[in-house]
């Protein structure tokens, strides 16, 4: 999807989509830990699929939720909408009312800190790749009056590289090929590391404050949105992307390459940040790729941790620390 602006007034329409998607998301969840609570059979069906004998406790985290401890000090917001617990461990859940939209908005510089604290360094020319694709550098003006990058797009493309203070995908090709290759060759060796991160950890550093599972319901019935009950394991999501990163993480095609296609979504700039989108439907490919391969082996599935968290004495302490 290429990047566009919105409407007149793009910072109103922004603010107002995302104060309604907030306001919607938390009720949504309000209607979901309703039905846990209040229906039985509801309940019943939601343990199975995590893992639990039942659910005896439950919670959201509401609009008020508390920050927790990121992993680049200080503190920030985790993944989880909902836990429920069986009274001896807990799952958490991430909610998504839609079949698509944004699952994490991160600085570059944030994104590669916090990659990096969580699994494992990002080599130099990878991160000035990722810098020159996505932070909004001063060094882009210079950059786009070297000769190199004379006639790598169209002059509508190098307006809006110039505005944004970015390179889209085929100016890093023409600037600097080995770094664009490598920068490709790493999202698509990480595209696992990227989905846990974007969909189960964010900056939170304890274990205990990741997403276990994303599950897509949606009880508001706003915007005409089709009924879809679909609950993927974060681990499990981690590697089918890493399985078929191959195939499915490939630079853009639109407006010389403004997004980079992801297992799950895709990436895209958006104010000088990383914006990942979630698409139901490229989760649902991935599902098709992997029906048609042979079993992986079992020595290279990463460890499930569906239940692995320490129950705490009251599940509303989980959204307080």
């Amino acid at each position: 999807m290429p990047d566009r602006d919105q409407g007149d007034d793009p910072d109103r329409d922004r603010s107002e989509g995302w104060l309604h998607a907030k306001l919607s998301g938390h009720k949504n969840e309000q209607l979901l830990l309703l039905r846990i609570q209040e229906e039985e059979a509801f309940a019943r069906d939601l343990a199975t699929r995590v893992g639990l004998d039942k659910i005896t406790v439950s919670a959201v985290g509401g609009l008020d939720e508390s920050s927790v401890p990121s992993v680049l000090g200080g503190v920030t917001k985790n993944k989880t909408d909902l836990g429920v617990g069986d009274g001896s461990r807990t799952v958490n859940v991430s909610i998504k009312k839609s079949e698509d939209g944004q699952v994490y908005l991160i600085g570059a510089e944030r994104f590669l800190d916090g990659f990096e604290q969580h699994f494992s360094p990002v080599p130099p020319e990878v991160r000035e790749g990722i810098l020159l694709l996505f932070s909004g550098s001063d060094r882009i003006a210079d950059l786009l009056a070297s000769p190199e990058l004379a006639d790598s797009v169209s002059a509508s493309v190098r307006e809006y590289e110039l505005r944004k203070k970015r390179l889209v995908w085929q100016s890093l090709e023409a600037l600097d090929p080995k770094m664009a290759e490598a920068t490709l060759l790493w999202f698509r060796e990480h595209a696992g590391e990227i989905a846990a991160f974007c969909f189960g950890r964010g900056l939170a550093r304890d274990e205990k404050h990741w997403a276990d599972f994303v599950w897509y319901r949606n009880l508001v019935g706003e915007d005409d949105v089709a009924e879809f009950d679909e609950l993927f394991d974060v681990d499990e999501l981690a590697r089918l992307c890493r399985r078929h990163a191959e195939k499915t993480v490939v630079p853009g095609t639109r407006n010389g390459g403004s997004t980079i296609q992801m297992p799950f979504g895709f990436l895209q700039w958006h104010q000088a940040s990383m914006q990942f989108h979630h698409q139901l439907g490229d989760l649902r490919d991935l599902l098709a790729l992997e029906a048609a391969m042979p079993p992986e082996s079992p020595t290279l599935a990463p460890p499930t941790r569906v239940g692995h968290h320490p129950y705490p004495a009251r599940l509303a302490d989980f959204f307080a620390k």
